[in-house]
Order: C-alpha cells, then structure tokens, then sequence
C-alpha cells in the first residue's frame, strides 16, 4: 500500500478542518456505515457536493443556466436556515479554516490540541473554493509539539493523519481537488517564470 500512497501529489492548502475522535466501537461503526452506504453517511453534504459537481460541468456548456440553479440552491439553503431545522440534517459544522499538507491518502496541519497516536478521528473537510464536503475516517499517525518560536495562533502540535475509511465518491473529489489545485499552482508559476 505504501507503494500506492506515493503515487498520489501532495499539495499545501488551505481548507475547512473539523474533527472529532471516536473511540473503537464509534470508529467501526462510521467505517461500516460509509461502507454500506457509499458515502451517504452525510445525505445534505452528498446532495451539496452532486449539486456543486453538476455546476461546474454547467457553467462551461450553459454558463446563464448555472447560474440560476446556483441562485435556486442558495435560495434553497437560506430558507432551510431560517426554519432552523436540526443541525444535523443542514450538516452545520464549526470549520477551522487551516494550511494543510493534503493528498488522497492522508493530512498534515498546525492543530490547538495534542492527540495521541492511533487515535481514530471522523474528519470533515471543506474544500475551498468549491464549498464541497469530504467526510472521512482518519488515524493519528503523529502529534508533535512545536517549538515556541513555531507556534502561531496558539496552534502548538503539528499532525499528521492517514485516511483508513474514505468511500469512493469522498475519494474521487478529494483527488479531483488535489489535481485542480497542482493545477492552478503549476500553472501560476509557469507565469511567473515567463
């Protein structure tokens, strides 16, 4: 699997970040869950991702007709905010905006808490600027304390995590995200070489 893991680009970033650490029954149940249900763990975040998927590949063929199904989905969204409907069904979740290391296999960022190693962790990520979800199971593989001169906004430990439970639609948009973004950073810097 190392083999594996190298062949996908690392990129830094700057993303949405929530987390929250499961223990071992909770872990296998998120794990089973988004086995069974393919990466409907979350039905809001999958309907936003679709929607947002779908908009893309509009505004290049009817960029008029994207943009009206982007306004009706915001719509949309306000009026489910104003009816205050559970937070879970509206998956309102406090993000973190952090620079992070990222590929396809795993995560790297500057945290304000100290986690231990193996520790199992549901993390939910927004990707910037696309607004789009990924939820994932993911493993503490290190925690280190910074040195006092490193340490910015009282984020003191560095983490790096590997993805052990990603389903295969979180998997393709987050390697989708990562290429865009190598993307856009070649090309910036094929402009400033010029």
């Amino acid at each position: 699997m190392t083999e594996e893991r190298r062949r996908y680009f690392r990129i830094d970033d700057s993303m949405g970040i929530s987390y929250r650490v499961l223990g071992k029954e909770e872990a296998r149940a998120f794990a089973k869950q988004s086995r069974e249900h393919g990466g409907n763990v979350d039905m809001a975040a999958n309907f936003d991702n679709r929607i947002q998927t779908l908009l893309d590949s509009c505004r290049i063929q009817a960029p008029l007709t994207a943009e009206l199904i982007d306004l009706m989905n915001k719509k949309l969204n306000f009026v489910i905010q104003q009816m205050d409907i559970d937070a879970e069904l509206i998956h309102r979740i406090a993000y973190n905006q952090r620079m992070v290391n990222v590929s396809a296999c795993g995560i790297a960022f500057h945290n304000d808490q100290d986690l231990s190693k193996g520790d199992c962790l549901q993390l939910d990520m927004q990707l910037y600027p696309s607004g789009l979800q990924v939820v994932l199971l993911a493993s503490v593989v290190e925690s280190t304390a910074l040195a006092a001169d490193e340490v910015i906004n009282d984020l003191a430990w560095f983490v790096r995590l590997d993805f052990t439970e990603v389903n295969a639609n979180d998997e393709e948009l987050l390697i989708q995200h990562v290429v865009k973004q190598q993307s856009a950073i070649l090309k910036k810097q094929r402009n400033y070489n010029l």
